[in-house]
This record gives C-alpha cells, structure tokens and sequence, in this order.
C-alpha cells in the first residue's frame, strides 16, 4: 500500500542555517527560498515503486580511477652485457678503460674520446672515461647498439651528438644493463655563455635529433644538470631508461615524444619538458605509449606549446623546493578565508591557497592546450594536477589527481567530454573561465570551490554586505533570467556525464552564469555559510535548468537555486541535517523520486530532474535505512522507515 505523508505548512521567511556565517558576498536580495517546518507530523514510509534519480545515458556511476604506482627503480653500479641478434654493423666498438679499439669504418679514437663521423650502425660494448661524439654531414641516421657500456666522463656529456644531420638513435640490446653519467661542474653559467656557441649541460647532450630506443636498459646519471638535452626532436620508443639528473630530467627543444618502453625519472627540475616557441608545430610534448615514472622538484611534464596524452602509463609526484610533496588542502576551507574568494584585499586573481607550492610544481603544464584522450595518469603534486595558459580537453582515459592547488585548471576553457576523472584532493578542483562538462565520469574534492568559472577579473576584494532574508536567489522563477551575460563573461556548462562534487567551499560556482541541459550533478557542497552548493555572479547572472538530473545540497546562508527554462525545480531551506542521513523527496503519493545520503551537515537542497512537474508538491523525507552506493545515491526500492519534514511546491 502507498503511503500518505503529510505536508506542513511553508515558513517563508524562516533562515534555518547551518554553522557560523564567516563572511557575506554582495547583494543576495533576489527572491526567498522557502523553509520547512521540521516541527511537521513524521510519518513512517516504506518505498513500492522505483524511481531512479539519475537520468544519465552518458556517464557510468560504477566507473572509478585509481592510482597507480611508481615502482622502485633498481640501480645497478656494473654494466651488463646482453643479446644482439648479429646484425650487420658498420663498426665493432669495445671501450676499454681509457682508449678504445674498433673494427670496422667510420670510427675515430683519439684516446678517451671515440667519435663516429659517418652514418652508420655501430655496436659498442665495454666502459670508458671519457666520452662518445657523434660528429657527421652524412645525410643518414647514426646508430649506437649499447650492450653493456659504462661510461663516465668527467669534463663533460657521456653522449654529445655535435652533428647528425638526419639523426642519432641510442639502442639498448636486448637484455643488457648500460650506464651514462657525466661530470658535476663543466657547465658554464648563462651570464657567461657567448649567443651562437653551444653550450652543452647533460649527460646525453645533441645538436640534433635523438632517439632513445631498445629492449635492454639504460642508467643516465645527469650530476651538473639534465639528464637528457637535445636542442631538436627527441624520441622515446623502447627499452628501460633510468633518468636522474640535478636539473630537469630530459628536455627536448623542439618536441619530445613518449611511444614505447618504460620511462622513470628522479629529477631536481621538470621531468620532462620542451622549450621551442618561435617555430610553428614545434615545442609540442605527446605521449601515445609506454610508462612514464616522474618524480620532480618542478613539473612533471612541461610543454611549451601543446600536450597530449593519448595511451600509456603515466604516474607523476611532484615536490615543493624544500622536497615536500602535496600538502593536505583539507585543512584549507574558502569559507574560513578571505582568500578562497579571490584574494584579500580585492585584486583579480588573487590566491587564497596558502597551503600551495613555492614553485611551479604542476602535474602536467603546457602553455597551449592540453588533450588527454586515453591512458591512466595518477598526479600526485604540490601544485596544480593539470593546469594549461589556453586550454584543457579531457576526452578520455583515466585521470587521478592528488594536487595541492587546482585539480585541473585553464585560463580559458576546460571540456571534459569523455573517460573518468577522480580529483581526489585539491583547494579547486576545476576552474577555468569557460567550464564544459559534456560527458564522462567526474569526481571531484575540493577544499574550496569544487569548479569555479573565473576569468581573474572579478571575485577579488573583501566580500561585501549580507543578502535578503533566506539568502537563496534563484534570479526569478519560471524562466525567468534576469538578464543577458555577457559573451565574456565566465560560463559553467553541464551538459552531460555523471559527475559528483564535495566541496567545502562553493560547490559549483561561476562568475558568470550556469547552464544545465543534461547530464547528472550531484553538489555535497559547504557546511559554512560563506560559500553555498550553487553560487552565480551578481546582477544579471543566473543558473538555467532544462535538462539533466542536479542535487545540490549544503549550507543556507548563501544559497542559490536554479531558473526552471524547461525543467521543474525543488529548492528549499532544510534546517540542520546531520552527516550520513537519508535525505530525498516524495511526490504527493508518498512514492520517494529521489534519494541520497548526505556525506556532511546540510541545511538546504536544490534537486531537478525530468521526474519533478513545475506546480506539485514534494515533501522532504529524511531517515530510514536504505542501500546507498559510494557516491550516496539511493536504491529507492529498499529505502525503509523514512521521515516527512514538510511540503515545497516543484517550480
């Protein structure tokens, strides 16, 4: 049998809040927000029919990222020789100490330095003080099959490549151990470097294209500064290479990219970076394969142009100067702080993230777009996980994020349209100027907003006066917008995927307007009345519902409900609800048609969803026992022995 519950009546001018109000933003006076009465009648309830509260084709609920981890990489102190398959060479290299000897062509010794000067394949075996030069005009690539070499050189790179017009490939033999290292004091300062001359400053230092390849591993120890420097393109495509360097790990120019082999790099600078700006398709960083390993004081990936991600492994810690890794932002509420709302006192862009990097310690960094459109990363960093100056595209693939300021952040558009993204810590979890949630499966932590649209221009200065009473502002009912934004002006659209957001600042927050026409958003927002699970920009900004199913729910004192422009509506003030209650809605036959357990206090709930019809009542049903999933949403079919706390009408 159905069971009635009883509606009470709405208070509405009553403010149930949760916690302390810490600080008030400007004028809040739009219309109020009804209270309920948590004095009602309490009727026990017991669902019979199944309503879902996710309407979502896109998103996968069951779908998580995990973090994977970098495993201990094993150094070794005597090189070992392994298999080559007899193929023809130019030349048979064996390094004996201080001097060498060869059979074949194309080889020059002069004492500890063998040079190679035409284009050729070459197999070096042995170890040597001193060093391998690479010196030819020929038109044709210069190949070096490593098979257990050890070189060490004191005045400089192991492996400089002077000159190799078409390019140089190292080649690891199969199974064999090598190891590279290089002096710790032969590179020469910049103040006191001459323009035109070269200067190297890493243990494998070339003048032109470098490939690193192989089914053996290779041991680069960079003492005076990088690991791995060319000034043109490089590639990674097989064998096991060990990086550790005083400086960045390994730095390509021009371009690196990462297709094959496994990748690990302990590193006193970035890990992996290009620098080349001034020449078009150039200073570009991809991944499309392998497994990468980074441990740095700086970036994990730099690019000076664009990067992407489109298939491999790719695990990244990232420390402060001081060798700290990610701090606990959790400690940090943008509630507590004038900062968390642009800095103190007014400047656009301010920083209220105390608790960030002293140095630019991102995941992955690019000054043009960033694409992930497959592999599994796991960003462990002291900074921001993913942040790009233009553009983030999440397509696909795996992300998981550990970060000590943003999640992920552009300064112009950030889309996620695509695979699963778990930010597991950040202060903001997405912020750019222009927000897209188009698909995939979302889950983000924050310690402040959990997305927050900003451009930088507005937010800054102390918060200004009270609102009106209630501190809800929908900016009108029934399709009403207040207004037309600006082109401009920041934009947070969800469009599709399943997305879930604990924040304890703002829960999704724009300074602009916020556009919902599909998809699933659930906002376990603020417990402090600061911040609010909704917050729009002042004047004529608004957020517009006509699609989608959206649960909003957290403190009252700022508070913010959405525009029905196409889709019905519920917001209402709740009065305190503890952490870890049942909380939904039954329409006026008593059938629940949604359900959730809150994470945190809540004092208001905003929920949309094809399921409501603008002009019905819904009651407020809290208690019970059901079966919740890990992200609290209920099986409506099990929830038993719920509570009626009173009666809003859907708008």
């Amino acid at each position: 049998m159905k069971k009635n519950i009883r509606s009470t009546a709405l208070l509405l001018s009553v403010l149930l809040t949760a916690g302390t109000v810490t600080g008030c933003r400007g004028d809040r006076s739009g219309k109020d927000i009804p209270g309920i009465d948590t004095d009602g009648t309490v009727t026990g309830g017991q669902a019979d029919t199944q309503v879902s509260p996710i309407v979502d084709p896109e998103g996968d609920p069951g779908q998580t990222a995990s973090p994977d981890t970098r495993p201990e990489p094993e150094t070794v102190y005597e090189p070992t020789a392994g298999v080559w398959d007899g193929q023809d060479v130019t030349a048979s290299v064996t390094l004996t100490g201080s001097d060498a000897s060869v059979e074949g062509s194309g080889v020059k010794i002069d004492g500890s330095t063998v040079t190679f000067t035409a284009a050729g394949t070459y197999l070096v075996t042995g170890k040597l003080n001193g060093q391998l030069v690479v010196d030819t005009q020929d038109t044709e690539k210069v190949k070096l099959i490593l098979n257990g070499v050890s070189i060490a050189n004191a005045d400089g790179p192991a492996v400089y490549a002077v000159s190799a017009p078409k390019k140089v490939i190292l080649y690891t033999a199969k199974d064999s151990v090598n190891l590279l290292s290089d002096g710790t004091d032969y590179v020469v300062p910049d103040d006191q470097q001459v323009e035109g001359q070269t200067y190297p400053n890493a243990c494998v230092y070339a003048c032109a294209d470098l490939k690193l390849d192989g089914e053996g591993a290779l041991q680069i120890n960079g003492r005076a500064d990088k690991g791995v420097n060319t000034k043109d393109d490089l590639e990674i495509t097989g064998g096991t290479l060990t990086v550790t360097s005083k400086g960045a790990g390994i730095r390509g120019n021009d371009s690196v990219t990462v297709s094959g082999g496994t990748v690990t790099v302990t590193s006193g600078g970035d890990g992996i970076k290009t620098a080349q700006t001034e020449k078009d398709g150039k200073g570009v960083l991809t991944v499309n394969g392998g497994a990468l390993y980074i441990t740095a004081a700086g970036d994990g990936l730099n690019a000076a142009t664009d990067l992407s991600v489109a298939d491999g492994t790719v695990v990244i810690t990232t420390t402060d100067a001081d060798g700290s890794t990610v701090k606990d932002t959790n400690q940090t509420s943008g509630g507590q702080s004038w900062g968390g709302r642009g800095g103190f006192p007014g400047g656009p862009g301010g920083e209220g993230n105390s608790s960030k990097s002293s140095i630019s310690a991102k995941g992955l960094k690019a000054a043009g777009t960033i694409t992930v459109s497959g592999g599994h990363l796991t960003l462990t960093t002291a900074d921001d996980g993913i942040h790009s100056n233009d553009t983030v595209l999440i397509q696909d693939g795996s992300v998981w994020i550990k970060a000590g300021d943003d999640g992920i952040h552009a300064d112009k558009v950030l889309t996620v349209s695509g695979g699963v993204t778990e930010i597991a810590q950040s202060y903001e979890g997405l912020e750019a100027d222009k927000i897209n949630i188009l698909g995939g499966t979302n889950r983000v932590t924050a310690s402040d907003d959990g997305m927050n649209a900003s451009n930088g221009e507005s937010g800054g200065g102390m918060p200004g006066g009270p609102g009106g009473p209630g501190g809800f502002r929908p900016g009108g009912r029934g399709g009403q917008t207040g207004g037309t934004q600006s082109a401009d002006a920041p934009l947070l659209t969800i469009a599709g995927g399943y997305t879930v957001v604990n924040a304890n600042g703002d829960g999704i927050d724009s300074n602009g307007s916020i556009v919902m026409t599909g998809g699933t958003m659930i906002v376990y927002g603020p417990t402090d009345n600061g911040n609010g699970p909704i917050d729009f920009g002042d004047g004529n900004y608004s957020m517009t519902v006509s699609g989608g199913t959206l649960l909003a729910v957290g403190s009252s004192g700022m508070a913010e409900a959405p525009v029905n422009n196409g889709q019905a509506a519920w917001a209402a003030r709740t009065g305190n609800i503890k952490a870890d209650t049942f909380v939904g809605l039954a329409d006026a036959d008593g059938n629940p048609v949604c359900g959730f357990r809150v994470p945190k206090l809540i004092a208001s709930m905003v929920y949309s969803s094809p399921a409501l019809a603008a002009g019905q009542p819904y009651t407020l049903i809290t208690g019970g026992t059901a079966e919740a999933d890990a992200d609290g949403v209920i099986d409506l079919t099990t929830w038993t022995g719920y509570a009626a706390k009173g009666s809003v009408d859907a708008y």
